[in-house]
């Protein structure tokens, strides 16, 4: 902690900050820092701060630092994605970088992310995320606009010519308009669905609009502007219907540098070049509380207004990063609503109580002799005893729902015991059952479905060495990796397509063979014939062999390069499934997030293991990476095994898998079983199987028991270790290892060239 400060203290002046939504209305803020110039090595530094509500300000120590490499150069604009898990910022150096937010309120971690499409787009001065997190949008300080969908970056719009130079840009609530601003004075507006120009804003001659933004309340569909009209700064209003200027308001004393919007839309508010901060209510646009020189005659870089309360950030290169309280009239709480209906119902019933006592008063009514009357209490009938209140407030119940009673030992009453979430196998159980089919159809499962899954993940818990559960009669069961990544189990009927694209699922990638869907009865044709039936969703499959772990490094180059091609064309969320969703799917998943979207191995794999109860074969990513960026060379290797009258010797393993076998040749003259067979560079585990019986020959090199009591022979083939490939090979084989830039850039070269390996 003491280091972090101390890099705090070292770093340069404050750039600019924002702030991060986190769930249950927690809020983060980051504070992005130039680095120190004459004579200091400090670089600049992305921090991000938690913040008290009850004292109003952000903590004395940073929950995660990141350092800019010096060759990014120093921050200049920072956008956060709606979601609080992502954020892009923009460097003078030219382009963007994207980093994400990992962890939780004690351990947090800054990634750095690859960008490709603003990679070396030059400086931006501003970005924006849509209200909705589907779309983000960057101006240039050479006047080009881009659009991109969101999180595949697919580009809408890239518009060089867009302004003079791009000032300021904000989405419409309904993120489907984006209004930019340019230093020549003049706005424009755009669709952001396909980028087209709508219209350009009215101004009159001596008019400079500087700064835009939407309102927020939903209700009224105004955009602001902050303009500058000679010496008079004001904010113009319009109506985002024609476009039309409906009026303005003088609401700071000079010309403002940075502008926002509450995000409930109540409030407005203005940053000055002179330090000064204005807050003025939307609905009649007056000022409500005013800060005069709150950065002390500095120029506000940066402000905004907290998501969950009534606070503001602000930032200057001289004083910091600043949170300031607003003097706004204070709101009910939720609680203070609920409390005031509380009371006014118990108000009620105390009324209607008292009326009732009097009523004979008040309605001058006799009693009869023989009348009495009976006795109220707002808790309970006084006149019973404890016994009688219980019997009938315990018993009766049960007898009035008599028919739908059910035995203690249903699975409704065991879902009441406590379940350790700890626990991989419940938790992947629990994972099905969130989608898996209903009760009424699970009545229906047989004791041979059950028996199949049973058969199934004993298989794959022995080929995969590794404790897997899968249960294919509770339906398709899947996990978010990100936000437009999912890895699952196989669709077993066509309504499954339905449930996928209610969760804006794009492409479906199956990596299942005949073989696997023939055991659990999956009629694949019906389900790909279904989802042809609609323009929004795709169906590919990429045949993968299970339990296979050099099938798995063969197929992966075509197999990501068809997957990276669709996502390419499709967008939106990609689904991508094998059987039960734990080998083949997420290891190609985890290869993409490695090749493609700039995760390290280990970081992607820990992400992974996070979110699903699975095992893939990293030895084989591993594998399939060198083979690409160093070329798939071969060799021929020779088994042989002394013939001591044996009437049939197969080989399994190798580079077959273990659920095959290949027959040696016996050579009567040498008196030796032999095979040849050519293999790429790697460490190969085979078998021999003499006669029926598996074991292993002791004159070749062969490893030590594994955790199951099995040994195995091995081949290793090595090519010459001190050549440029042997040593790529041997920094790529070690348990975390990086790709370079430039490898990173082959990879995507060879994924766009790779010839699809769609079935």
């Amino acid at each position: 902690m003491e280091k972090e400060e101390a890099r705090q203290g070292e770093s340069g002046h404050v750039v600019c900050g924002s702030w991060i939504r986190r769930p249950k209305k927690v809020n983060w803020a980051i504070i992005a820092r130039a680095s120190k110039r004459r004579g200091s090595s400090s670089p600049a530094l992305l921090s991000i701060f938690s913040f008290d509500p009850i004292t109003t300000s952000l903590s004395s120590s940073p929950l995660a630092i990141h350092e800019l490499k010096e060759s990014d150069g120093d921050p200049v604009a920072i956008s956060v994605h709606p979601g609080g898990d992502y954020f892009v910022c923009s460097t003078s150096k030219g382009g963007c970088k994207l980093f994400e937010i990992v962890g939780g309120a004690m351990c947090v971690t800054i990634l750095a992310k690859e960008l490709p499409p603003l990679q070396n787009a030059g400086l931006q001065k501003c970005m924006a995320f849509s209200f909705d997190g589907s779309k983000l949008a960057t101006g240039g300080v050479d006047g080009c606009l881009r659009i991109m969908e969101w999180p595949n970056l697919t580009v809408i719009l890239d518009e060089p010519k867009a302004h003079k130079s791009i000032r300021d840009m904000d989405f419409s609530l309904d993120s489907e308009f984006l209004a930019t601003t340019s230093t020549d004075g003049s706005a424009r507006i755009w669709k952001a669905e396909d980028g087209f120009p709508l219209s350009t804003l009215e101004r009159s001659g001596d008019e400079n609009i500087e700064l835009c933004r939407f309102s927020k309340d939903g209700t009224k569909p105004f955009l602001f502007c902050a303009a500058q009209r000679g010496d008079v700064p004001v904010v113009n209003v319009y109506d985002i219907s024609t476009w039309k200027k409906l009026g303005f308001k003088k609401l700071s004393r000079k010309s403002a540098s940075t502008m926002a919007v509450s995000l409930d839309g109540k409030y407005i508010a203005l940053g000055g070049k002179d330090g000064d901060i204005s807050v003025a209510e939307v609905k009649t646009m007056e000022i409500y509380h005013y800060s005069k020189r709150l950065h002390l005659g500095q120029t506000i870089a940066s402000l905004e207004f907290c998501p969950s309360e009534r606070v503001m950030l602000t930032t200057s290169s001289e004083w910091g990063e600043m949170v300031t309280k607003l003097t706004v009239p204070k709101e009910w709480k939720e609680w203070q609503i609920y409390a005031l209906l509380f009371c006014l119902f118990m108000a009620s019933v105390v009324l209607a109580y008292v009326f009732f006592e009097n009523s004979d008063s008040f309605w001058k009514l006799p009693m009869g002799k023989d009348q009495r009357r009976p006795k109220i209490s707002l808790f309970g009938d006084s006149s019973t005893t404890p016994a009688e209140d219980h019997n009938k407030s315990s018993v009766s119940p049960l007898l009035g729902f008599g028919g739908n009673q059910r035995d203690p030992s249903s699975s409704s009453l065991k879902m009441l015991l406590p379940i350790r979430a700890n626990d991989p196998k419940l938790r992947l159980v629990l994972q099905a059952v969130s989608d898996s089919k209903s009760s009424t159809d699970m009545s229906g499962v047989s004791k041979e479905e059950e028996e199949k899954s049973d058969e199934y993940s004993q298989d794959m818990t022995q080929k995969m060495g590794a404790v897997l559960t899968y249960r294919h009669e509770l339906g398709m069961n899947y996990n978010f990796l990100r936000p437009d990544l999912i890895c699952g189990s196989c669709l077993q009927t066509p309504e499954d397509v339905d449930k996928l694209r209610k969760i804006g699922v794009k492409t479906i990638f199956c990596l299942q063979q005949d073989p696997d869907l023939e055991y659990f009865g999956v009629d694949i044709r019906s389900i790909q014939a279904y989802a042809k039936t609609f323009t929004d969703i795709e169906h590919i499959r990429c045949e993968i062999r299970d339990f296979d772990a050099f099938d798995l490094r063969m197929r992966l180059p075509a197999v990501v390069s068809t997957l990276y091609k669709a996502v390419k064309r499709n967008g939106g969320v990609t689904y991508v499934h094998c059987t039960a969703g734990m080998g083949r799917a997420t290891a190609v998943a985890l290869t993409y997030m490695f090749w493609v979207q700039g995760y390290k191995l280990m970081e992607a794999h820990k992400i992974l293991m996070s979110k699903r109860t699975c095992f893939p074969k990293l030895d084989a990513i591993r594998n399939a990476t060198i083979d690409i960026l160093t070329g798939l060379k071969k060799k021929t290797v020779t088994l042989t095994l002394k013939d001591k009258g044996f009437s049939t010797v197969e080989i399994s393993g190798l580079d077959i898998g273990w659920g095959q076998r290949i027959p040696l040749t016996l050579d009567k003259g040498t008196g030796f079983w032999s095979l040849k067979r050519e293999l790429p560079e790697g460490q190969f585990e085979y078998k021999y199987i003499i006669d029926g019986e598996w074991t292993h020959n002791e004159q070749e090199p062969f490893t030590g028991p594994n955790k199951d009591g099995h040994t195995n022979n091995y081949a290793k083939v090595v090519y010459d270790p001190t050549s440029v490939d042997g040593a790529t090979r041997e920094r790529l084989t070690r348990e975390d290892p990086e790709l370079l830039e430039d490898e990173r850039l082959k990879l995507v070269q060879f994924l766009e060239t790779c010839s699809e390996a769609e079935v």
